[in-house]
């Protein structure tokens, strides 16, 4: 946990909005939240980047509800989800030593001049960036095909700029990730109301919700949960140990990503999508 978003529980705590969550209390805790966390490195001077006017196609934003919930593991799965039918570009906003996706990419194909770094991984374009900008000004996004769809895994530095700015999200579906626990439902519920608006929630962990966790949730991902919202991602314990590499991501993850991407994306129409890779093997 980063000292920001201890900062910002510190705040929570003492705001008491753990215990009875009201519209008022979130309110307050979302500018104390703002204040906490606007000091974060790595902020985008231009975080309006990611409109569908800038990038033409539609945009996917995975944040996280708190600080290692694993969006990197979800940004993944819904991109690989959504390019079974369409092209999609999965770009990672995260500092190049903090990357979850370092060694997703199976082919490297080398750094272009804005400082991204960018790979494939079967149907999917994987970009990361190549290094820290010195003047912490990130690089606009790469340049990619007209209707495609960019899935945007923010980092955890870059989430803490959009919570500062949530004006910024206009326009871009959003995924929340949350782990099943108690701390992180109530971090994730000052996420939920800081973006504002309609969002898919990502909760990594049991499928069924443990009592304890269920009591702790605000008014938002208790709404979120009861209209569907929200998709159970498995606990993997190989992706817990090794981190995302060029292997298939295992069956169950891999579906809940298509979960994912169905609902918060709908199916291209078929003169759109993309013909399978032809693998040489015969029947």
């Amino acid at each position: 946990m980063t000292v920001p978003a201890m900062r910002a529980a510190v705040v929570a705590i003492r705001a008491g909005v753990f215990d009875d969550v009201t519209d008022d209390v979130l309110a307050h805790a979302d500018r104390a939240f703002g204040a906490a966390v606007g000091s974060c490195a790595g902020q985008p001077d231009s975080p309006s980047q990611w409109t569908r006017a800038r990038v033409g196609g539609r945009v996917v934003l995975v944040v996280a509800g708190h600080a290692g919930a694993g969006a990197s593991t979800v940004a993944l799965a819904l991109a690989e989800g959504l390019a079974a039918d369409r092209r999609v570009q999965l770009v990672d906003y995260s500092e190049p030593a903090r990357s979850g996706l370092s060694a997703a990419p199976t082919i490297e194909l080398g750094t272009d001049a804005a400082g991204w770094r960018c790979g494939r991984r079967g149907r999917l374009d994987v970009v990361r960036l190549a290094r820290h900008p010195a003047d912490g000004a990130l690089p606009p996004l790469p340049e990619t095909d007209a209707d495609a769809t960019v899935v945007v895994d923010t980092g955890w530095s870059t989430t803490c700029a959009l919570l500062d700015s949530p004006g910024s999200l206009v326009g871009c579906a959003l995924v929340v990730v949350t782990r099943v626990t108690v701390p992180a439902v109530r971090q994730t519920e000052h996420v939920l109301a800081a973006v504002g608006g309609e969002a898919a929630v990502a909760a990594v962990g049991p499928a069924r919700w443990p009592r304890l966790v269920e009591a702790s949730c605000g008014p938002r991902l208790r709404e979120a949960r009861s209209t569907g919202q929200v998709v159970p991602v498995p606990f993997d314990r190989r992706l817990q140990t090794a981190g995302l590499t060029g292997d298939r991501l295992p069956k169950s993850v891999a579906a809940a990503g298509r979960a994912l991407a169905a609902l918060v994306a709908p199916a291209a129409s078929p003169r759109h999508r993309r013909p399978a890779a032809r693998t040489g093997a015969t029947r």
